[in-house]
């Protein structure tokens, strides 16, 4: 497919579109919920609006259960040298990438990592959103992508920069100023001016996609509604109960100047004629209807978005099983994108194969790479220690060392157990033949 200036245009007005849908999930992520705007705000009356963040709960939860942990690479065909490679060029950035990329996708529905060659000509990664990042894919089963973009401001510099991705060459674009921040007028191009290009190594556009599910859409989309209801009953009942402030002195069968009220205040002292009766006009509240309603929402929040609610009390002696048994629903969740968070990973191993098969001319298989994640969860080591003793005869060495979360590189604990292993043959045989 060639790509011309209107088939960018088209993807940068598909880009801004989306932009500005997506943008409402950045804000709830960012605590900007709707009560903020839509409150129903009473005169002369508390307004307060509380806020309970649980995108941003539920999100950093499910990102750190996942990739709390470091992944582990094990090579399939025992290739050492290219998990050496892995660990040498990506270890320093790796994992604080792969978090930032998941917690985009889940924000966002999807998030896109971008390859490219850093200052110091070494394989590096950066996270985009689809704020300001969009792929072009060819419709077919294998969803190739055709080209990308990159929209950007560089900081002290209010132009808008555009940077698009094909398979060999990225294309650089400034964008008009009437079309900056997403104010795109209806039925109006944006207008892009060619600044220049370079070439790329990777052979492909370097822009991958990463989902957070098959349809593509937030974590919490289908859950805003709860959130909204969960925001507003809270609110109302702080209201209601600040409104007590507003509650009334009544006084009957007498008749009081506004000095003497204010003398009673002071005194702490009322005095009413005979037949005189004084009490506080205040408001019922039902409050078990209200906290009834209050955990049933927050019971659908939980369960809609497949989570445990950990301030419930739990046994302080709950096993690992158990608890791996309360977080069924969430695991079920979680393996599904943990196989998308794989497929991305394997399209960034196979750039950085390509890389390095260019610069240090080694060539590596990224079919070969097993992707290992391991969730971050108090561990039975004593349990896990019997597994491995049980299946020692039966699995690899290298597979087992995965199973502990300790271990963040098994290729290479299980290279040092062997080092270890030959010292120590050494030492007891030069003992031996110095008795």
């Amino acid at each position: 497919m060639q790509i011309t200036e209107s088939i960018i245009i088209e993807c940068l007005n598909e880009l801004q579109l989306a932009a500005l849908a997506k943008q409402k999930y950045a804000d709830y992520y960012d605590g900007q919920h709707a009560i903020l705007k839509n409150y129903a705000m009473q005169e002369s009356r508390s307004n307060q609006k509380l806020i309970f963040n649980f995108p941003r709960k539920f999100v950093d939860n499910e990102v750190g259960y996942l990739l709390g942990k470091p992944v582990n690479y094990v090579s399939k065909s025992d290739q050492d040298e290219a998990i050496h490679n892995i660990d040498v060029h990506m270890s320093h950035w790796n994992k604080e990438h792969n978090l930032q990329l998941r917690k985009q996708s889940e924000i966002f529905g999807e998030s896109f990592e971008l390859n490219y060659i850093d200052s110091d000509g070494q394989f590096s990664a950066t996270v985009l959103s689809p704020l300001n990042a969009y792929v072009l894919e060819d419709g077919t089963a294998e969803r190739n992508v055709l080209l990308g973009l990159h929209k950007f401001m560089r900081r002290f510099d209010k132009q808008v920069y555009l940077d698009v991705y094909t398979d060999h060459e990225i294309l650089h674009y400034t964008i008009s100023s009437d079309n900056k921040n997403n104010q795109m007028k209806q039925n109006q191009a944006p207008e892009l001016k060619y600044i220049g290009k370079h070439n790329h190594i990777f052979g492909r556009v370097p822009l991958i996609s990463c989902p957070a599910n098959t349809e593509r859409k937030s974590g919490f989309q289908d859950v805003i509604s709860l959130f909204d209801a969960y925001n507003a009953l809270n609110s109302d009942l702080v209201n209601e109960i600040a409104d007590h402030r507003n509650a009334y002195l009544v006084i009957e069968n007498a008749k009081l100047e506004a000095e003497d009220l204010l003398n009673m205040k002071k005194m702490g002292i009322i005095q009413v004629p005979a037949g005189g009766k004084v009490s506080w006009l205040t408001k019922e509240i039902n409050d078990s209807f209200v906290k009834n309603e209050l955990d049933n929402i927050e019971r659908k929040i939980f369960d809609m978005m497949d989570q445990v609610n950990f301030n419930e009390n739990w046994a302080s002696n709950t096993s690992s099983l158990a608890l791996r048994n309360k977080l069924l629903n969430l695991e079920n969740r979680v393996a599904m994108r943990e196989a998308l968070m794989e497929k991305a990973i394997k399209q960034r191993l196979r750039n950085f194969f390509a890389f390095l098969h260019i610069k240090e001319g080694v060539q590596y298989d990224y079919r070969d790479i097993a992707v290992k994640f391991t969730r971050n969860l108090p561990t039975d080591l004593v349990g896990m220690a019997d597994v491995i003793v049980k299946l020692k005869e039966v699995v690899s060495q290298e597979t087992l060392l995965t199973l502990l979360p300790f271990v963040e590189n098994p290729k290479l604990e299980f290279n040092k157990f062997h080092a270890e292993q030959q010292r120590l043959v050494g030492t007891d045989k030069k003992v031996t033949n110095a008795e």
